[in-house]
């Protein structure tokens, strides 16, 4: 799966000379903790709720303004915002992307398409594919079979799925970890498991995991 398909497309954006004022007023009305700074249609920086807090607290340690001025919300956007912005592509992987966020404790990608904003990706975003996930888990079955040989056993595979009169869903195979046999993974429609396991057996095919409606 890549960023762009579960990026938020519609991006909530400021310009370098507005001011916290009016880029907090945006979090609130729009509910978010990101806002991407642009200029002539340009990614230049980024601000979330945590320079918020950086600046607003007086005298905070390695806040770039040592000294707070009254009214903190006057301040420009460029003077707050983070510059050196961490972003994404929308062909990244997923699975790349909460990497790079969990790594660099960041809430949020910005995603760019040559070179302009195209989208967003947060934490609330892939807690969405999370869940989508999960639900697709809840809703199939699983079968973990190891490929002593290739062809012939996922062959055995899909002949006995087709005899149960089960859909796969999506399949994929993973070297088995010090060995040059495979894993493959098939996700199957909502199903009893038993006696598909069963019919692999007496087949010959190995199987190491399965999940269904009777385990």
């Amino acid at each position: 799966m890549q960023v762009g398909q579960v990026m938020t497309r519609k991006v909530i954006t400021a310009g370098p000379d507005d001011t916290l004022k009016s880029v907090s007023d945006l979090m609130l009305k729009h509910r978010i903790a990101h806002v991407p700074i642009v200029e002539s249609g340009r990614l230049i920086g980024i601000i979330s709720d945590r320079d918020f807090r950086s600046f607003i607290a007086p005298l905070k340690k390695g806040a770039k303004i040592k000294k707070v001025p009254h009214d903190p919300l006057a301040l420009n956007a460029r003077d707050v915002m983070s510059d050196a912005v961490i972003t994404a592509d929308t062909g990244m992987n997923v699975a790349d992307a909460v990497k790079l966020m969990l790594r660099l404790k960041i809430g949020a990608l910005p995603v760019l398409d040559r070179g302009r904003v195209a989208g967003i990706i947060t934490k609330d975003d892939l807690l969405g594919v999370f869940m989508e996930m999960l639900q697709a888990l809840t809703q199939s079955s699983s079968l973990y079979v190891e490929l002593m040989d290739e062809i012939e056993d996922c062959e055995a595979v899909f002949a006995v799925l087709k005899n149960r009169k089960v859909s796969v869903l999506s399949y994929s195979a993973t070297p088995k970890a010090g060995d040059h046999r495979q894993i493959c993974h098939f996700r199957l429609s909502l199903c009893p498991i038993k006696e598909i396991v069963s019919d692999l057996r007496k087949k010959g095919v190995k199987v190491v995991e399965a999940y269904g409606e009777d385990t």
